[in-house]
């Protein structure tokens, strides 16, 4: 059974990057292709990286990267998995004050809100640079926070 679960995340992962690897271009440009490579010895290593760069680029890849068992995901898939969950988490709190606080300062507290999520889409493309380069590099500002507040994934 477990094999079974570990062959339909692959599939999934091989389809999505696949997907992925034809709207933004070739994944062979950095070292990673969908299709696999001649050598064996990078094939874990390769689905290992590509979760953790899925867990940037979509809600749905970072909804496959935490459905994917600890046997699954590499230990470079759950570090950049635990980031883009407080990334994610720290957006969803932009979100949330921008709405509280509405009413009180008006329109202009959309500003501070847009600045935020800037902010948070800025650490995602650096966190995608650090997923493609197969680096654990914690995020700026947050980065050092992920481990202590998520410490189970």
């Amino acid at each position: 059974m477990l094999a079974l679960q570990r062959l339909l995340a692959a599939d999934i992962v091989l389809r999505f990057s696949s997907r992925l690897g034809s709207w933004l271009g070739d994944f062979d440009e950095v070292g990673i292709s969908p299709w696999g490579s001649h050598e064996h010895r990078g094939s874990t290593e390769q689905l290992d990286r590509k979760m953790a760069i899925m867990c940037y680029l979509s809600v749905f890849g970072w909804l496959v990267a935490y459905r994917a068992s600890r046997h699954e995901r590499g230990p470079l898939a759950t570090f950049h998995l635990r980031q883009m969950t407080l990334l994610l988490l720290l957006s969803l709190g932009i979100l949330v004050a921008q709405i509280a606080l509405l009413p009180f300062f008006g329109w202009s507290s959309l500003v501070v809100a847009g600045g935020g999520l800037a902010l948070t889409l800025l650490m995602r493309m650096l966190g995608v640079m650090a997923a493609m380069s197969g680096l654990q590099e914690p995020l700026p500002l947050i980065g050092r926070f992920a481990y202590r507040l998520l410490p189970n994934f």
